[in-house]
């Protein structure tokens, strides 16, 4: 998912799995993505942010799963 447009693509994910899923609860993402998507974001309004124990992006709690693909990302 590293490319020109990774902002965009991350957010174009995120607006999809939010449009598809009724009753979001979490996003899951691998932990490269992730890391990728901390350092695009960084100094951004929709950064990732951290709340206490949890890791919040979107308004929703992240959860990271190296066993998806490393492009993973799923609004759950």
């Amino acid at each position: 998912m590293q490319s020109v447009f990774f902002r965009e693509k991350v957010i174009a994910a995120m607006f999809y799995g939010f449009r598809t899923i009724k009753n979001p609860v979490s996003v899951t993402v691998h932990p490269e993505l992730m890391r990728n998507i901390r350092d695009q974001f960084a100094n951004k309004l929709i950064a990732p942010k951290s709340v206490g124990d949890a890791e919040i992006f979107f308004g929703l709690p992240v959860i990271e799963d190296a066993t998806k693909e490393k492009d993973y990302i799923s609004v759950d």
